[in-house]
Formats: C-alpha cells, sequence, structure tokens
C-alpha cells in the first residue's frame, strides 16, 4: 500500500516541515510514503523533498481547482491512503477519499475555534467549519496535535473518541542542530539579539512583538530584534508601514535554513495570538536558548518553565513579553529536552 502526503504547494513553512518529518518516520519503518503537490512543479522549489521522496505534480491553480485531477490521478492508485494537514487540501482529500472509497488521515492545523488563521473570520470560517462537520466523519482518523485540540475537535465536529486521536508533533533535535552546525553568526553589534520566526500575519502578532521589542529597549539600549519570515503579503505591507521599524529592527525574510539565526540569538520570542503546536518554538529550543512567549496554545505551559528555560504570558500584552523578554536575558544553563512524540502510536495509524 502507498501513502500519499498531500501539499498545496512545497513552501517551507511549519505544516511542511512537520509533514515531511512524519513522512521520513514512516519511511523508516518500511511504509511506501510518497507525495502529491496540488501546484506545478516549477513554482516552488522542491529540493528539500524530492531527493528523498518521490513527488507527484497536479500542476492546479488553486487548491479546490485540483480537486478533479486528484481524483483523476487517484483512481488509477486506489490501493493508497491518504494523509493531509491543511485545511483546504484535508476538504479536498475527503471528498475525493469519498468518491473512490480511500481512507484518508486528517491532521488538524490548528484549534476548532481558532478563527485567525489563514484570514478566515466571518462567512468563510462558518463554510469551513460546516464543510467540516460533514466532511470529517468520513476520515479514518483525525490527529490532534495536543490533548486539547482534540477535545475542541470532538466537541465542534461531534466526533467520537475512538475517532480522534493526539499525536504531539515530531522534533529531530539533531538534525536540526546539524543544519545550523558551521553557520557562522547571522548578527552585527553586542546584542541582546532577540529572534522571532515565522510569517508576519495577524495570527503571528509581530505588531505586539514591534510594540513589547521597544519597551525592552528602554532598559537594554543596544539590545535588537531580527524577524525571519515571508513579509511581502498585503497584511505584512499595511502593518510595517504603521509600526515603528527603525535601525534595531531586521527584517530578515524568508528563510528554508532558520537554524543559524536559532543557535547565535541571545533569546528566542514567540508573540502569536494562536497556535497549532509550537513547533518552531521547540525548534528554538533545541539549541537551549531562553525563550520568551505567549500562551497562545496550552501546550507552552509545559514547555515552558518559568525562570528555568523561558518565561511566557498572555496574548496581546506588549508590557508583560517585554518583561518576559527582558527576564529571558538573565536565564543561562539551559538544557532542554523533549520526548512528547509517540512515534510507535503514530505508525500503528497507517496500515
Amino acid at each position: 500500500m502507498t501513502f500519499y502526503f498531500l501539499l498545496p504547494n512545497l513552501g517551507v513553512g511549519g505544516a511542511e516541515r512537520v509533514s515531511a518529518r512524519l513522512a521520513h518516520i514512516l519511511k523508516e519503518a518500511g511504509r511506501d510514503v510518497r507525495f502529491i503537490c496540488l501546484c506545478g512543479e516549477g513554482e516552488n522549489s522542491h529540493d528539500w523533498l524530492s531527493s528523498d521522496f518521490k513527488v507527484s505534480f497536479l500542476h492546479s491553480s488553486h487548491v479546490f481547482a485540483s480537486l478533479f485531477r486528484l481524483w483523476r490521478f487517484l483512481r488509477h492508485h486506489r490501493d493508497t491512503q491518504l494523509f493531509s494537514t491543511h485545511e483546504h487540501v484535508s476538504i479536498v482529500a475527503l471528498l475525493v477519499g469519498k468518491f473512490l472509497g480511500i481512507p484518508v488521515i486528517v491532521r488538524m492545523p490548528t484549534m476548532p475555534s481558532n478563527k485567525l488563521y489563514a484570514g478566515l473570520t466571518g462567512l468563510k470560517w462558518r463554510i469551513i467549519h460546516f464543510v467540516n462537520r460533514w466532511l470529517l466523519p468520513q476520515a479514518k482518523v483525525v490527529m490532534a496535535q495536543t490533548d486539547e485540540m482534540r477535545k475542541q475537535v470532538m466537541k465542534h465536529y461531534h466526533l467520537p473518541e475512538s475517532q480522534v486521536v493526539t499525536i504531539n508533533n515530531p522534533m529531530d533535535a539533531d538534525e536540526i542542530r546539524g543544519r545550523a552546525a558551521d553557520a557562522p553568526t547571522p548578527y552585527e553589534g553586542p546584542g541582546p539579539h532577540f529572534l522571532s520566526v515565522g510569517n508576519i500575519s495577524l495570527p503571528k502578532g509581530v505588531d505586539t512583538l514591534v510594540e513589547a521589542f521597544h519597551k525592552v529597549k528602554d532598559s537594554l539600549p543596544e539590545a535588537r530584534l531580527t524577524i525571519v519570515g515571508r513579509n511581502d503579503s498585503d497584511y505584512a505591507r499595511e502593518l510595517l508601514g504603521r509600526l515603528d521599524i527603525d535601525e534595531s529592527i531586521s527584517l530578515a525574510g524568508f528563510h528554508d535554513n532558520p537554524y543559524p539565526y536559532m543557535k547565535h540569538c541571545d533569546v528566542f520570542v514567540l508573540s502569536s495570538r494562536m497556535e497549532g503546536f509550537p513547533n518552531v518554538l521547540l525548534e528554538a529550543m533545541c539549541f537551549d536558548k531562553p525563550v520568551a512567549c505567549t500562551t497562545c496554545v496550552p501546550i507552552v505551559r509545559q514547555l515552558v518553565k518559568p525562570g528555568v528555560n523561558g518565561y511566557y504570558c498572555d496574548i496581546e500584552s506588549p508590557s508583560d513579553l517585554a518583561r518576559c523578554m527582558s527576564d529571558a536575558t538573565r536565564l543561562t544553563g539551559i538544557h532542554n529536552s523533549y520526548d512528547l512524540f509517540d512515534q510507535s502510536r503514530f505508525i500503528q495509524l497507517f496500515h
């Protein structure tokens, strides 16, 4: 049997990195794992994936336009199962799976109660919610990233406990550290250097971060903030146009390997209003860096031990985030570990 992981494109974001890591785990367990990309081959760099997996491209202009092309592809590959971790892609996968009798495993990208992701508000969010209530009961398994997400998924979509499982995200600390092993520091000046990694979007709380950073500079005038992530969206351009972005703030843009920034920063900052699972926080913690973060998802309280490896505060509070950032600069001797991912349980889902 072949297990196809579906991606909307081959941009290297958090969901794509998690999908690749999960695919590697299945491949190492002897499963035949491949990828289907709904866009065209030339639209995104795919070197990070195609060297390890066979990738089929459907050359669709957008996700929902791929519905017929995915059906046409899979009708010749019936002995298969699908895996999706993107909301729109999961809808397409479940529709095609329904018509062809192909099992689909859906990984939920975020809490169902979150209405900020991907700009979904109002009518669009209600439509997605309605469609999910119709389609998700047809999924073979629905994967939640945390226990809190699992409870919400069952409640919002009226799913039985047996259908929804909690699988915390995997983290390969050795691989992450290896990608930054010989990298020189990207920073200049004495610092301290604060780092944020994530696209500039409403859910990421960059407006809160910038306001908090300027408060930090009152007591740490040499402080610098680097933001690694895409900053060319309409929202990003509008936000950056009205924020106080001076020479102490560096907009580094997108990097498919942000780990040298993590390795050499002094404090990693997660300012999000919401997250499905804080992968980027875990990645920074692989380098034993102190963190300052918001409680954008309940599991943060399990990962961050105040006064030991970082500090956390409520969302939408620049003053509290600034205090966490300043306090984090004084933490030393950090040794993080992560053991939440249940590999054997995950592999058992694919049979």
